[in-house]
């Protein structure tokens, strides 16, 4: 797994640091407009199309091909994708809990809720990009972006009616459910890769 994981980290090594800088600058203008959404939206771009340019490599090169012909295990191949997904999530989430914090907001479900469309995104994408590849996969990501922008727009006037303890459990059950579809994504993907013919 950590050797996948540096693998692709030195393969996306110089889109890395441009994402990076697209991070602080998003930040920087959030915080400049005073609108924490610039920093929300930045956040899921990267969470999603740093696997994706991973795997665009991987495809390019034939590597898919000689990673499974050295007999390395397909559920360790497949993890790595979501954990460099994960990273990058988690990456931009603190990005942005920076931000949200010199807002001075105190809403718990504005903070992590665009933690919750990244991994909802990425559960959708990966699956779609072990089926279709990279280049139907980048038509794709753009329709499910703005499909799931769209969902978590009605998520937040959903939790605009919860107060209180009422809204520690809405977020409560909102991260469970996406854990689960977490979860599932993988085991689908797992199921896409395995029946794959490279």
């Amino acid at each position: 797994m950590k050797g996948l994981l540096l693998k692709d980290l030195y393969n996306i090594r110089k889109q890395a640091w441009w994402y990076l800088s697209m991070i602080l600058l998003f930040c920087l203008l959030s915080v400049t407009v005073k609108n924490i959404a610039f920093a929300g939206t930045i956040g899921v771009l990267v969470t999603v199309s740093v696997p994706l340019i991973a795997i665009g490599y991987e495809e390019k090169d034939s590597w898919q091909k000689f990673v499974v012909a050295s007999g390395r295990d397909i559920k360790t191949i497949v993890a790595e994708k979501y954990l460099l997904g994960i990273i990058c999530a988690v990456t931009g989430f603190v990005a942005y809990a920076v931000v949200y914090l010199l807002s001075e907001r105190t809403s718990l479900t504005d903070l992590f809720v665009p933690l919750f469309m990244q991994i909802t995104v990425l559960s959708v994408m990966l699956p779609t990009v072990f089926k279709f590849g990279v280049d139907k996969g980048r038509v794709y990501m753009i329709a499910v972006i703005l499909i799931f922008m769209l969902a978590f727009i009605g998520l937040l006037s959903a939790a605009d009616k919860f107060v209180g303890t009422d809204l520690i459990v809405f977020n409560l059950t909102t991260a469970v459910l996406i854990a689960g579809v977490l979860v599932i994504s993988y085991f689908i993907s797992l199921k896409i890769y395995t029946a794959k013919e490279f």
